[in-house]
């Protein structure tokens, strides 16, 4: 069953600017042009431009243009008469028609083809349109907003997009930003999928635990509000208690690449060096927890940690790196019977751990990197 999406006004600082525009332009009737990442919530926010202005009375009709083939979406758009192609067995009214006095959403604009273009940028210009096949002169009596992911400036510029028709469509831009840049909102859509999924499976659940909430804040989301829902979903349908938990989100959600945009486009976001403040943050961290508890952290993440990172001269307290490696190689000399046990403890040869307990500067990358601790 298709259901209209539940609309929350979201928290965050960004989201909230947003909001404020809409609510002083909407009354205008300028065209809205939204762009962002595929699943942030575009057409959420063209329903927010609809059910705050004066149109809110009349149809909302939302068109996603990269579904349909040239033809077919101008058929969508435009409707058509009876015969007007192969398979026109009766009159259709387009999405022009059925908005009439409403707010019209072409969502994917940058799909359309040069052709569909250009009709629709006469229908804008003289506010009329026939439908195909068909020479009865209709009212186009409708406020249009458009929506992107990709950058329409690029796709103008390529020649895949008429200038015109993006002039005639600017007028009140607005850019959604990814969720991975506001976790703030990320509370407040859990809570709205809950609700709504919690019925579906018939689960009473009725919250999240902060831990679980923590990784969802800190998750790249690459699909953004779609990709959430999903998961919050998934976690719904396998949930055993009234709380979500962490074990509840499949682990993939969890580790997928964030994504970038380059020319327009989303790519996998690749790894960079971590700075030298972000390197101090995670060291204070560490620090703060028990000793245990650090070790246990050091040696879960001793497989994955990139070799960038451990050649780099760290400091813990008044300790860099070659004083660490001494002190380490102290203990495990005075903890093992042999230094032979000492070594293997650390996962190198017995001259290796002499090296670090003599504190000889000269550790090679090498060395670092064969360490079962680091």
């Amino acid at each position: 069953m298709n259901t209209v999406p539940v609309f929350i006004e979201l928290p965050s600082a960004p989201m909230q600017d947003i909001y404020r525009t809409i609510r002083q332009l909407v009354g205008s009737d300028l065209p809205f042009f939204i762009t962002g990442e595929t699943g942030v919530g575009k057409e959420g926010i063209a329903r927010y431009i609809h059910e705050n202005g004066p149109r809110r009375d009349k149809p909302f009709v939302a068109i996603n243009c990269g579904r349909f083939t040239a033809e077919l979406l101008q058929s969508e758009l435009f409707g058509h008469e009876k015969g007007a192609f192969t398979g026109a067995n009766h009159q259709r009214r387009g999405a022009f028609e059925r908005t009439k006095g409403g707010t019209l959403l072409l969502d994917e604009i940058a799909e359309m083809s040069l052709e569909a273009q250009t009709m629709l940028l006469r229908v804008l210009d003289l506010k009329t349109f026939t439908r195909l096949g068909g020479n009865e002169n209709l009212t186009a009596d409708f406020h249009i907003t458009a929506a992107t992911n990709k950058n329409i400036g690029e796709t103008v510029l390529k020649g895949e997009f008429r200038p015109d028709l993006y002039y005639r469509l600017m007028g009140v831009m607005l850019d959604i930003p990814a969720l991975s840049e506001r976790p703030e909102d990320i509370a407040p859509l859990v809570e709205t999928f809950i609700g709504e999924f919690g019925p579906e499976y018939g689960k009473d659940v009725r919250g999240i635990t902060p831990a679980a909430l923590t990784r969802l804040e800190q998750a790249a989301w690459p699909g953004n509000i779609r990709q959430l829902k999903v998961a919050v979903q998934t976690a719904v349908a396998l949930a055993t208690t009234n709380t979500l938990e962490v074990k509840d989100f499949p682990y993939n959600f969890f580790t997928l690449p964030a994504a970038v945009r380059v020319d327009g486009e989303l790519t996998e976001k690749k790894d960079t060096p971590p700075t030298q403040d972000s390197i101090s943050t995670l060291i204070s961290q560490l620090r703060a927890l028990p000793v245990e508890t650090q070790c246990q952290i050091i040696q879960a993440v001793s497989e994955r940690l990139p070799s960038f990172l451990k050649k780099e001269t760290l400091s813990i307290g008044d300790m860099n790196l070659c004083e660490i490696l001494c002190h380490v190689a102290k203990v495990r000399i005075e903890k093992y019977p042999t230094l032979v046990k000492a070594a293997a403890s650390l996962g190198i040869d017995a001259r290796t751990l002499k090296v670090y307990a003599r504190g000889d500067t000269d550790i090679t990358d090498d060395s670092v990197e064969s360490l079962d601790f680091f």
